[in-house]
């Protein structure tokens, strides 16, 4: 019985040997299940109008400011404004009172007066009887009452720069003095004198705007602007009036201005605003979600889905809104463009294509 079960055992393992033998040298394809098709988003181009827009930060400054300063050196008499104030052209905003000033307007005022009589007794003298007076002394006291009466337009000049005007019609905002402050007179534009006012014309502004040399060539004159005040939640349509043609070798920027009407003076110098310049705007172009797009180092490409194959196609791109990108050469609109499942997927390779729901998104523009 011993025997008996020994061989049992033995055919047993014996038979199990054969079967692993026989099992592990199958083929291991044969047992591997097939590969899966990848399964894709596609979309079909569709055409519609894109805009490049470039938002930026910009100054917004008066269309005039001027800090005044005395032509006249002496003591501060009266002050007619302060700040805040709106003045018009002509207005008088201070007087200076100058007692040196003033006697020496008397002094040549009198010296006019007594060297135009002469002229005029020798002047009547000689037309009467030329024989009594020569006419160089005539000559003589001509030239002498015509230099007395410079010099008095000159010093009756001075007095008058005892009366500080508004050069232009603006807003007071800065004063520097007060009644009865010495005041020097500004002789040069190194002058240590104190200045006296600064005035503003707030009734047109403008806007400062430094464009990016890479955007520069799109900026000119008429350039669409929407100009959004962050403090007062409004906006303004307007659109570029000029700019300095030349970059600025500093910061590579090109200074644009936008000159903005504000009649009801909403607008404020030194208020801070963003403006968006369009840049270009092309109409019915034909265009793909960006997420479409592969980039391979300076070139791009999209695949397409074409009877359950995937084909790669080099394109060519124009304006990138941030919902949608142009698309200028490779395709004609009636592709399925794949969207999502790109990395899956390799050139002549088998793909299974679905429709793509596009989210709705909003038109990006670029901000520096």
């Amino acid at each position: 019985m011993k025997l008996l079960a020994v061989g049992i055992g033995l055919a047993l393992l014996v038979g199990v040997g054969f079967w692993v033998l026989v099992g592990g040298t199958q083929p291991v394809d044969q047992r591997a299940p097939s590969a899966s098709i990848p399964d894709v988003q596609v979309v079909k181009p569709v055409r519609r109008d894109v805009t490049a827009t470039l938002r930026l930060p910009a100054n917004v400054s008066a269309w005039n400011q001027t800090t005044l300063y005395a032509k006249v050196s002496g003591y501060l008499k009266s002050v007619a404004v302060d700040k805040g104030d709106f003045v018009r052209s002509g207005q008088v905003l201070a007087v200076i009172d100058d007692p040196e000033l003033e006697e020496r307007y008397q002094q040549t005022q009198s010296e006019y007066a007594i060297k135009k009589v002469t002229y005029e007794r020798l002047a009547n003298v000689w037309k009467e009887n030329p024989d009594v007076i020569a006419k160089q002394d005539v000559d003589v006291a001509e030239a002498s009452y015509l230099g007395a009466k410079h010099a008095l337009e000159q010093v009756a000049t001075m007095l008058d720069y005892t009366k500080v005007r508004a050069p232009y019609g603006g807003v007071v905002t800065a004063r520097f003095v007060d009644p009865g402050a010495l005041i020097q007179a500004a002789t040069n534009s190194a002058t240590q004198a104190v200045p006296l006012f600064t005035i503003m014309d707030i009734s047109t502004l403008r806007l400062y705007v430094n464009v990016p040399q890479e955007d520069a060539s799109f900026v000119k004159r008429g350039t669409p602007a929407t100009i959004e005040l962050k403090d007062t939640g409004k906006t303004i349509e307007a659109a570029v009036t000029r700019s300095t043609m030349s970059l600025d070798p500093g910061t590579r920027t090109l200074l644009v201005e936008i000159d903005v009407p504000n009649p009801r003076h909403v607008l404020a110098p030194g208020m801070f605003a963003e403006v968006t310049l369009t840049l270009r705007k092309h109409q019915n172009a034909l265009v793909i979600p960006p997420t479409s797009l592969i980039s391979e180092n300076s070139s791009r490409a999209v695949f397409v889905v074409d009877q359950d194959v995937a084909r790669k196609v080099p394109v060519k791109t124009g304006i990138d809104d941030g919902v949608w990108v142009e698309i200028t050469e490779g395709l004609s609109g009636n592709e399925d463009v794949v969207v999502v499942g790109k990395s899956r997927l390799a050139d002549g390779k088998p793909a299974k294509a679905s429709p793509y729901n596009l989210p709705a998104g909003k038109s990006s523009s670029q901000k520096y």
